[in-house]
């Protein structure tokens, strides 16, 4: 899943850089920042989904070694 979502945020910035290199009037610059923004949400997204990988797997060697 963050692969997939580092992914996302690689083209949606990519698509967002393309829009603004040939911009003519502002709603392509507004349009641009916006792709921005969604490879901000992205971002954010897939550092939320690793946290939670990396808070699960300390957990799980944590109930490894109680177990033992």
């Amino acid at each position: 899943m963050r692969i997939v979502l580092l992914i996302l945020a690689i083209v949606s910035f990519l698509a967002g850089a393309g829009v603004l290199a040939g911009a003519r009037s502002a709603i392509h610059e507004i349009e641009a920042f916006i792709l921005f923004l969604i490879c901000a949400v992205f971002l954010s997204g897939a550092g939320i989904v690793e946290s939670i990988h990396l808070v699960k797997k300390r957990l799980e060697e944590s109930l490894r070694v109680l177990k033992k």
